[in-house]
């Protein structure tokens, strides 16, 4: 079951309960913030659309082990609060990280799915996305690589990304990983994977 676009509208505006990473204790947030009322009032069916916040190109090696991992050095190539109107231009075969404005606070019987919208994919620009475990909180960011012909220029504020979220039967594990909050990479240090 998905939840639809009235429970979303309450559990953004009513908020939820989540664990919060850092001191353990329980607060209520919204189910996703730094979200207007103009997408909140666009919301159709089932989804959330989630905005382009930061583009970040990911530079030097990586070097994924079992025991511990190296993920590349990234350089921060634009952003919405540094630039709020830039456009940035996307060359064919480029490798991108993209984050969304948005953050959501996911609570222990939440799990979300985000897919990208159907506007990147028919400009040759499909995400790598993946499932967004329960108690996680932060902006979400995706992998992006751009296999059409031609440049694309996507402006800050674009709106990339839909958001779905799913009711948990049973008790779920709440994310422990390395990403909650607004991290992108390991940034070239090496540290324990999860």
């Amino acid at each position: 079951m998905v939840f639809g676009a009235d429970k979303i509208v309450d559990m953004i505006r009513d908020g939820v309960d989540v664990e919060d990473h850092m001191t353990g204790k329980v607060a209520r947030k919204p189910l996703v913030e730094y979200i207007g009322d103009d997408q909140i009032d666009m919301i159709e069916g089932t989804t959330v659309d989630l905005r382009l916040g930061a583009v970040f190109r990911p530079v030097g090696n990586a070097r994924l082990m079992r025991e511990s991992r190296i993920t590349p050095e990234i350089e921060k190539i634009m952003d919405i609060e540094e630039s709020p109107d830039g456009v940035f231009r996307v060359s064919e075969g480029e490798y991108l990280l993209f984050q969304t404005i948005e953050q959501v606070n996911l609570p222990e019987n939440l799990f979300a799915y985000i897919r990208p919208r159907t506007t990147l994919i028919r400009s040759g620009i499909p995400l790598e996305t993946a499932f967004i475990s329960p108690n996680y909180q932060g902006r979400l960011t995706v992998g992006m690589k751009h296999q059409g012909a031609g440049d694309v220029e996507i402006q800050m504020g674009f709106r990339i990304l839909c958001i779905a979220f799913f009711p948990i039967d049973g008790k779920a594990v709440p994310y422990r990983g390395v990403w909650q909050g607004d991290r992108v990479s390991t940034n070239g240090k090496e540290e324990r994977p999860f």
